[in-house]
């Protein structure tokens, strides 16, 4: 899943849902936990030591939107 990594979406613009993996990272859709696709835990460049878990529903992910 490197090519997602790198389109992600930046942090600071993103909702809290977003960042903590309740809503897809693009379109912003609540996520299931049986079909969301995990994106790997990442830093925060706004908060040294702080991540955050971005998580994409299935459509997204496969679009690599």
């Amino acid at each position: 899943m490197t090519h997602l990594a790198s389109a992600l979406p930046s942090p600071a613009d993103l909702a809290d849902a977003q960042l903590r993996g309740a809503a897809c990272v693009w379109c912003g859709g609540l996520l299931l936990t049986a079909t969301a696709v995990d994106l790997g835990a990442r830093r925060d460049p706004a908060w040294p030591g702080a991540r955050w878990y971005p998580r994409a529903c299935p459509g997204c992910a496969e679009a690599g939107t």
